[in-house]
């Protein structure tokens, strides 16, 4: 990793499988450019992330397959915790394939990530 590589961070609020797939391909590039990224889900695309989701929108065209890219390439997934509690749905119900962390948007806005990038879908 570059250390003079601002951190990338998608925070992702919409819900639609297309706008998914976009960040997860923005996401994927800037990794394999060797940027440190972190895809936020927040709102209710976040709902993908639900164990035993039949409707996932991780189903369009290369969605898993650029999740798994990015995965590969260290890219951090984080759930926001007030979404997660506005929907009544608890940790234990995400996938538990998924290295997921759970945290709040204070974690996102933090002076740790004050020279990130930050691209709101």
């Amino acid at each position: 990793m570059k250390n003079n590589s601002k951190k990338l961070i998608i925070i992702l609020f919409a819900e639609e499988k297309e706008k998914l797939n976009y960040a997860l391909g923005m996401i994927a590039t800037a990794a394999a450019l060797e940027r440190p990224t972190e895809l936020f889900f927040t709102g209710k695309s976040f709902l993908s992330l639900i164990n035993n989701n039949k409707i996932s929108n991780f189903n369009y065209k290369n969605s898993q397959e650029l999740l798994l890219a990015i995965l590969d390439l260290n890219t951090k997934l984080s759930v926001c915790s007030g979404a997660l509690f506005n929907h009544n749905i608890n940790e234990k119900d995400l996938r538990n394939d998924l290295n997921i962390n759970v945290t709040g948007l204070t974690s996102i806005l933090s002076s740790e990530n004050e020279d990130s990038q930050i691209i709101f879908i």
